[in-house]
């Protein structure tokens, strides 16, 4: 639960994918788009994402409502490493999907993770899917 106070309820998703014989730990996140809400969040994630019992490579992506550096990236970076975009996309916005202004969408990752590629797919099924342009990351582990 990364509710605050009276914002919408945000939650956090974790899924365990078996891979080559180990575990990556996948965090789906929604943040909330408060300053305050966000800086609770950013903590909070932090804290769960660098949980000492649980083991292995982590990826952290999702919507975090952030579209400049602020306080969530920096909260994040320190524990986390952060895909560099623009080392995979011309364009980096995601949102809204039908004209994208804005890059709220972001992964991190943990361990012996590395994201060979990047594609912002722009079809009709995703701006049917989401208001938000996927995001699709191909990543090795291990």
């Amino acid at each position: 639960d990364l509710s605050w106070k009276t914002c919408e309820p945000r939650r956090l998703q974790r899924v365990d994918v078996s891979v080559n014989g180990g575990t990556l730990h996948v965090y789906n996140v929604h943040l909330g788009t408060a300053l305050l809400e966000r800086r609770h969040q950013a903590e909070r994630l932090a804290e769960i994402v660098t949980d000492r019992h649980v083991q292995g490579p982590k990826l952290v992506l999702g919507d975090f409502n952030e579209w400049m550096k602020g306080l969530v990236t920096s909260t994040l970076s320190t524990r986390l490493n952060s895909v560099d975009l623009r080392n995979f996309l011309s364009r980096r916005r995601t949102y809204p999907g039908v004209f994208p202004l804005l890059h709220l969408d972001h992964i991190y990752y943990a361990g012996r993770v590395e994201i060979v590629g990047v594609e912002l797919p722009r079809t009709r099924l995703a701006l049917v899917a989401s208001d938000h342009l996927p995001l699709v990351a191909d990543v090795r582990v291990g």
